[in-house]
Formats: C-alpha cells, sequence, structure tokens
C-alpha cells in the first residue's frame, strides 16, 4: 500500500523496449537530485567556510570535477554489475576481497553516518527544542515507512526537489537584497592555501553525494538508458554545483568567512544577519521537509551496497529477510538504529565531515576499480578514473584529523568483522 501511494502520480511510461519501460530525463532527475540537494547543501558551507575562508567557492569547480568522475566509473560498473553494490561488486571482482571489504566498510559505515547527519539538520531547523531526541526519532521513523515499501517517485519527487529550490532562492534572495551591517570579527578564519581548499572540497563532497542512485540503481525499474544517464548525470551537476556556489556566495555576503564558519545553522543564521528573523520558522520547517525524501535515497543507497555484501557471506544471512513489501526489514532496522545513535551523540557537522571521508574512501577504491574495468576500453575513460582515484585520495587527506582517524578505524574493523562473519580471511 505504501508502495503505491508513494508512486502515485508517476508518468506511465509510453513505451517499452525490451520490456523495459522507456524514460525520460523527467524521471532520472530526481533520482540524482532527490539524494544530492540534502544535508550538505544547507549546512556543508560553514565548515568548508572553516577550511578555506574566502577561497570557499574555489573548492566547487574541484569538487564538481571529482563527482563526475565518480559517476562515470559508476555507471560503467552498473552496466557490468547489475543489481545491488554495483560499485562495491566490482571492487571485489576486479582488486579482490580485502579492497571490496574496505570499499563495504567505508561505504556502510559513510552512509549510517550520513543517515544521522541529516536527521540531526531536520530535527535543529524544523523542531530546534530538543534536536538529539528528535533526530532520533525521525530516523526511525524513516526507516519504518522505507520498510513499509515507501519510494518517492514521479511527480511526488519533482514537489520536493521545488520545496528546495524555493527554500534556496529565498534565502539568497534575503542575502543579497540587505547589505550586511559592518561588525566587529568574531574571529580570524585563516585559508591554508591549497590545503584548505581541498579540505572545503572534501566537505562539500558530501552535498554532491546520492548521483549513484542514478548512475548504478539496486532495481531494474529505476535503470534509464545509456543517454539518459549521462545527461541526467550532468543536468544533476550543474544544478547542484550552481546551487551550492550561488548558496556559499550570499551566506559569505551576508555574514562574511568568519561568521559563516562559526555557524551551526547557516542559512537561519543569515536571515536573522539580513533582518529576516520573521522567515526563520518558515525557512526552518521547509529544510526540514525537503530533507525527507534524502534521508530515504540514503537508506536506499546503503541497502544496495549492504545486500551485496550479504550476498557475499560478509554480512549475516539473517539480515537479507524480507517483509511484505519486499524490503530487507532487519538490515533496514539495524542500520536506522546505528543512525539513530549517531544523530543522538554526534553534532551533524563532524558526522558529515566523517561520513564524507569515508565515502571518498570509498570512491577512491570504486575509482581504482573502474580504471581496470575500462583498461580495454577508450583512453579517457580510463585516465577520468585515475583521475578520480587521485582526486578522492587528496580530498580525504585533506578531511579534519577526527573524520581520518574515525575512517581508519572502519577501515581496520571493517574487514576484521567481515572475516568473522564468513570465516574466510580471503
Amino acid at each position: 500500500m505504501a508502495q503505491q501511494v508513494a508512486d502515485q502520480g508517476a508518468s506511465p511510461p509510453a513505451e517499452s523496449v525490451g520490456g523495459r519501460p522507456r524514460r525520460s530525463i523527467g524521471s532520472a532527475l530526481p533520482l540524482a537530485l532527490g539524494g544530492m540537494l540534502g544535508a550538505g547543501l544547507f549546512v556543508g558551507a560553514a565548515p568548508a567556510a572553516l577550511a578555506a575562508g574566502p577561497l570557499l567557492l574555489l573548492a566547487v569547480p574541484l569538487v564538481l570535477v571529482l563527482v563526475a568522475c565518480c559517476a562515470l566509473a559508476s555507471a560503467h560498473q552498473s552496466a557490468s554489475y547489475r543489481g545491488p553494490g554495483a560499485g562495491y561488486a566490482c571492487v571485489r571482482a576486479r582488486l579482490g576481497v580485502l579492497p571490496a571489504r574496505f570499499a563495504a566498510a567505508t561505504a556502510l559505515a559513510g552512509q549510517v553516518a550520513a543517515l544521522g547527519a541529516v536527521a540531526r539538520v531536520i530535527a535543529e531547523h524544523a523542531m530546534p527544542a530538543a534536536p538529539p531526541i528528535v533526530a532520533s526519532a525521525v530516523t526511525l521513523l524513516v526507516v519504518l515507512a522505507a520498510t513499509a515499501g515507501l519510494r518517492i517517485r514521479g511527480v511526488a519527487a519533482w514537489v520536493w526537489l521545488l520545496l528546495t529550490l524555493a527554500v534556496v532562492a529565498l534565502v539568497i534572495a534575503v542575502c543579497f537584497a540587505i547589505e550586511p551591517p559592518p561588525s566587529p570579527p568574531v574571529g580570524a578564519v585563516q585559508a591554508d592555501g591549497a590545503i584548505g581548499i581541498t579540505g572545503a572540497a572534501g566537505v562539500l563532497f558530501f552535498g554532491f553525494l546520492g548521483f549513484e542512485r542514478l548512475t548504478a540503481p539496486a532495481e531494474e525499474r529505476d535503470r534509464h538508458r545509456g543517454a539518459i544517464v549521462k545527461w541526467g548525470v550532468i543536468v544533476s551537476l550543474i544544478i547542484t554545483g550552481t546551487l551550492v556556489s550561488l548558496l556559499a556566495w550570499a551566506l559569505l555576503h551576508q555574514l562574511g568567512p568568519a561568521r559563516l564558519a562559526l555557524s551551526g545553522q547557516p542559512l537561519l543564521d543569515a536571515l536573522d544577519a539580513a533582518a529576516g528573523g520573521r522567515l526563520r520558522q518558515l525557512i526552518g520547517t521547509a529544510v526540514g521537509l525537503a530533507l525527507f525524501p534524502v534521508l530515504l535515497g540514503i537508506l536506499e543507497s546503503l541497502r544496495s551496497t549492504a545486500l551485496a555484501v550479504q550476498r557475499d557471506q560478509d554480512l549475516p544471512a539473517v539480515l537479507g529477510r524480507e517483509s511484505r513489501a519486499g524490503t530487507p526489514y532487519l538490515l533496514d532496522l539495524c542500520a536506522g538504529i546505528a543512525a539513530a545513535v549517531v544523530a543522538l551523540l554526534v553534532q551533524p557537522v563532524t558526522a558529515m565531515a566523517f561520513a564524507a571521508c569515508c565515502l571518498l574512501v570509498h570512491h577512491a577504491l570504486a575509482n581504482a576499480a573502474a580504471r581496470v574495468l575500462l583498461a580495454d576500453d577508450q583512453v579517457w575513460r580510463m585516465r577520468s578514473a585515475c583521475l578520480g582515484m587521485g582526486l578522492a585520495v587528496i580530498l580525504a587527506m585533506s578531511m579534519p584529523v577526527h573524520a581520518m582517524l574515525g575512517t581508519l578505524v572502519v577501515v581496520i574493523a571493517g574487514p576484521l568483522l567481515a572475516a568473522l562473519v564468513s570465516r574466510r580471511w580471503s
């Protein structure tokens, strides 16, 4: 029943090709943008400003190049390894069991942290009275909805995307409509040259995640033709890059790099600074609503990777048990509980940095596997995978120390736990 409700409003396919419905870019864009326009867009500018200061905008082209390389690699991997966890499956087939366990551990840990971070952002904007408790409740509520079969597609997905665009447009307009008053400095933000820019790009990478829902769908009903995937990714990156740049520019204009770097809620703080405090509750509620589909998208990606790992017996078989809606309810519940703990105990910026670092390591491995996969293909495609691998490593090494240490723990502990579950070390 939830599945039917969520898919209402989806346009019926005009025709079928090879037994699969022919789709248009209008159905492809919400898949990618529904995951990309999330907490990184609304909160990511603050930690990025802390890293790069006034040079924040220089990080956007860098992260766009990386995401384009990752999306291209992901699309090729999905064409060769269909089904859940195409990137992980390619790493296992091309690089071996141990690198695959590294990739799986970092992907799952990063996605759990991302769930917790987005839930905490929802709570802090929409229901700030008790954000940790509310964030945990929101996480479990979304997990239960997803387990019941809820999928936001078609017209419903476009409505949520338009809500996000409206929020961003309103904040940008308010920030530029009123000149910021001169104020004494609240702290010095020193941009540490290239390291600051790469560090900011690493944090902003969190705001571009979600493209794999289009490039490597877990289910055939979400798969699009190659040309649609190509243009869907291009348009999604242009839209996301433009929104991130304009919003970061507006926040820098209204708050300045120092105040922006110290802000926990940059959109709301910018409204207050621009004498738009009366819009605070409206924008906060709208941000909370706009982020609900992002939680579902993150859970879809987590489920895809986890099912592929469980298929290879590196996770307990019981996690693959399905509900009446056809969803792995035990897997969803475990992920939801872990994410609720993150939302309860960890600040969203900290969780975002850790998630971004983990997923940068994952995509470095995925690009390395894609480079082997494309060894006999066109040279530029193979080189784009090499570029993606190198950029992902550089950005991961530029992340905050706590994020790198947390990722190191995951890289060590993940394969050990997988070996204990499967009783195979290689």
